[in-house]
């Protein structure tokens, strides 16, 4: 049992000599192509994170241009907008302003026709009012004719025949008047 026990340390032994050999051979074959390679990783490791860096430089230089730009841009839009604004404003002051103006001469020109109608219902009134006077006083004039016609017929005592031939000749007479 004793050389069973040595045995498998015995084994160990050999086997850690064996990849010690084995790890010197595979330097010596492999040792300049393995160092060549980790050479190149490390050199592309380098370049890559050097790319990084440019790239991530150049990516906030072009994020800061277009947040400038962006920037530049809003502050013309804004400067437009206010000058749309102040224009609308303008627009609509001045369309205020003639509202107001023709406002005002539509109160001047209604007054005006108040004025004028009242005055020529005054002038209408006048008119009237004369008219009414001639009228009333040619009226009783016909009036009081009619009645002295009256009382001379009366007093007189014409017959009919006479009254007859007096109307015949009023007629005639107006006839004549009338042709003239």
């Amino acid at each position: 049992m004793a050389d069973k026990k040595s045995n498998p340390e015995n084994e160990l032994k050999n086997s850690h000599a064996e990849n010690s050999e084995l790890a010197s051979l595979r330097q010596i074959v492999f040792g300049a192509a393995k160092a060549d390679i980790e050479h190149q990783i490390q050199d592309l490791s380098q370049r890559t994170a050097e790319h990084f860096q440019k790239l991530e430089q150049q990516m906030a230089q072009n994020v800061k241009n277009l947040q400038t730009a962006m920037d530049d841009g809003l502050q013309q839009l804004s400067q437009q907008l206010a000058l749309a604004d102040q224009g609308q404003d303008q627009k609509s002051a001045e369309l205020n302003t003639y509202a107001d103006k023709l406002s005002s001469e539509l109160e001047m020109a209604d007054a005006n026709n108040k004025q004028e109608n009242d005055e020529l219902h005054s002038r209408i009134d006048k008119e009237i009012a004369l008219l009414s006077a001639k009228f009333n006083e040619q009226l009783n004039q016909a009036l009081a004719k009619l009645n002295q016609v009256s009382s001379d017929l009366n007093a007189n005592k014409t017959d009919r025949k006479t009254l007859a031939k007096l109307l015949s000749t009023v007629a005639s007479n107006l006839e004549i008047d009338e042709g003239e």
